[in-house]
């Protein structure tokens, strides 16, 4: 009885000893990580943002021959300022005038013809097909003569209103076909534009305010005031954007290719939108993404998958995954996994 006693004794100090080499053998947890948090907060009914564009006239239109031929005259430079009507360019009419001249004669000769068909035709000497065969050689001449007189019109290029020349294309003495640009027109009429480009996002939440702030370094540093005269129904195919024009005030300074920005206005999305820092989201793909979101006891962090909606400077809106009063992690991200233990601070603090 007496060596039972030794033994379960030495028994207990190994399972003991046993005990602690597996507790020395477990793996520390990780330090907590020190982050700063942020609340998520509703978006409000309306946001701004700035876009960057170019002034341009609102019609600005490339002007072209409507025959083939050889440029004989440009009477403009570019930036000339022109007047309704005034000659702008013109080709070279010795072939088309003498393409003229071939139609009108031969209009004057099927003329002839069908008068003296009809005259025939009336006393009996020659039958109703030998009448209508004369009477469409003629019909034919005639659409030939007026073809050559509008080619003939069309040889100079004048203003089609009060305008700007833009830019030139072609040189005297330039051969060019028909329909190609010769000049680049602005028409003055309905004055300038400043055109920005948008996300499809912000066209479909753009607020058409009655009065939009704009600046044009160009024009000094006094803001103006512009207003929204049309956005695009459908986008770039090249960049995907949505083209916003926006009406400016009157002034001798403006030139198309300017730089301007406009503060536009947009709707949110909706009473479930929230605003987080942009540092906060992560693994962003086709309008999605994730955040680190801190549980209850604000001690650990879970990853969370959001709906992304507009960026601007001031966060990203979240479509759906978050509500009002979460707190999400903004700093500390890359060293942050499901389950990470963290360290919070109040961002800003």
């Amino acid at each position: 009885m007496n060596s039972v006693r030794p033994f379960a004794a030495a028994l207990f100090i190994a399972l003991a000893a046993c005990s602690a080499d597996d507790e020395a053998a477990k793996p520390s947890e990780a330090a907590p990580v020190p982050v700063r948090v942020a609340e998520a907060r509703p978006v409000e009914s309306a946001d701004t943002f700035r876009a960057v564009g170019t002034v341009r006239l609102r019609r600005e239109i490339d002007l072209g021959f409507t025959t083939p031929g050889r440029i004989a005259a440009i009477a403009v430079e570019e930036g000339d300022r022109v007047r309704k009507g005034q000659l702008l360019a013109a080709l070279d009419t010795t072939t088309v005038g003498a393409d003229l001249a071939a139609a009108a004669a031969e209009r004057t000769r099927a003329q002839a013809d069908l008068a003296r068909a009809r005259d025939l035709f009336a006393k009996g000497w020659v039958t109703r097909a030998r009448l209508d065969t004369t009477e469409a050689a003629y019909r034919a001449a005639a659409a030939a003569t007026t073809s050559a007189q509008f080619a003939a019109s069309t040889a100079r290029i004048t203003a089609p209103a009060d305008g700007h020349i833009l830019r030139r294309f072609a040189e005297v003495n330039q051969v060019v076909n028909a329909g190609t640009p010769v000049i680049s027109f602005g028409d003055n009429r309905d004055g300038f534009v400043l055109r920005v480009p948008i996300t499809d996002v912000q066209a479909a939440g753009i607020i058409r305010t009655g009065s939009v702030p704009i600046d044009i370094a160009a024009l000094g540093p006094a803001p103006r005031a512009a207003r929204i005269i049309e956005v695009a129904g459908r986008a770039d195919e090249r960049t995907g954007t949505f083209a916003v024009e926006l009406a400016l005030p009157p002034d001798p300074a403006l030139r198309s290719g300017q730089i301007g920005h406009a503060t536009l206005s947009m709707r949110g999305g909706g009473p479930e939108t929230m605003l987080v820092p942009s540092s906060a989201v992560f693994a962003a793909r086709a309008g999605e993404a994730f955040v680190y979101v801190l549980d209850e006891s604000g001690k650990r962090v879970k990853a969370r998958r959001i709906v992304t909606g507009a960026m601007n400077d001031r966060g990203v809106a979240v479509l759906a995954g978050l509500k009002a009063g979460d707190r999400i992690a903004v700093t500390g991200i890359s060293q942050l996994t499901d389950g990470s233990r963290v360290t919070p601070t109040v961002s800003g603090t």
